[in-house]
Order: structure tokens, then sequence, then C-alpha cells
């Protein structure tokens, strides 16, 4: 099974805690590039969760994805005109399970245990992309370390 660790980075119109706080409070998860839609396209699963890491911030919040990939189309006029810069290739309806609070050093000193990536740098490309495909017991060895 395929968990996913997704990026709410600052936009022109908001910045990355705002951006992940309007996509969790309309039940959504908007796919701001087309490489995340295809790659969430490929492994997305029934039993899929995300985890949303908050540039600045660290892991702030976990959900339960609970549809497959949605076209932007299928948003309301009101909130395409609202996330039209996260959810341009599509979105995906979610249900949130828990937040938290983390600080960016805590959550990247996590990352770098659990996804054992060999340097910062390297961490820091991989989520510059938006999006990290992690595995079941990776997923529940980040969780284990924010409680």
């Amino acid at each position: 099974m395929s968990h996913f660790l997704f990026v709410a980075s600052a936009l022109r119109e908001r910045n990355s805690r705002e951006s992940a706080e309007l996509q969790l409070a309309h039940d959504l998860w908007g796919l701001r590039t087309s490489l995340i839609r295809d790659n969430l396209q490929q492994y997305l699963a029934d039993e899929s969760c995300g985890l949303v890491y908050v540039v600045k911030e660290g892991i702030s919040a976990q959900f339960k994805i609970v549809s497959q990939i949605l076209p932007f189309d299928a948003l309301d006029e009101f909130t395409r005109d609202e996330l039209r810069a996260e959810a341009r290739y599509g979105f995906v309806r979610v249900r949130l399970l828990q937040q938290w609070q983390s600080s960016p050093e805590a959550s990247l000193g996590l990352l770098n245990r659990v996804l054992e990536v060999p340097d910062r740098a390297e961490l820091s490309r991989r989520l510059n992309l938006g999006m990290h495909r992690l595995t079941e017991d990776q997923h529940d060895a980040i969780l284990k370390g924010l409680s």
C-alpha cells in the first residue's frame, strides 16, 4: 500500500500554511503539477493516506484519501477560482484524521531518519517536487515519531 507526503508550498496568493488550511477546509488536496497527478494516479490505493508537510513549519496533518483523482472542472466555480493554483491538475477528496504542530527542524530530522535520505539537500530536492511516496512502514514510523 502507498501513502504520500504532500508538500504545501507558498504561492503568490498565500503562504504555505494558508494553502494547506484552505485545501483541508474544502476536504480536498489539490494536485498542483502533472508530475504529482501522474505519480499519484500510478500508486493510489483504496486505503491510502497522506501527510501534509507545510514549508517552513513542518508536518502538520494526516488525512485519508477518499476518492480517485478528480478533474479540476469537478470543483464548483467558487472553489475552482479559490484553489486554481493548488488544484490545476486535479484533486483528491480527503478526510482529515489528525493535526498537530511540528517544527521544521524536528520534521526534517524525522524525515531524514525514516526515509533514510543521506543529506538535507537531497531531502529538500525531493520535497520541492511537491509529493513523496511513502511505504506503509515509513508512514507508520513518521506517525510514531510525531506522537
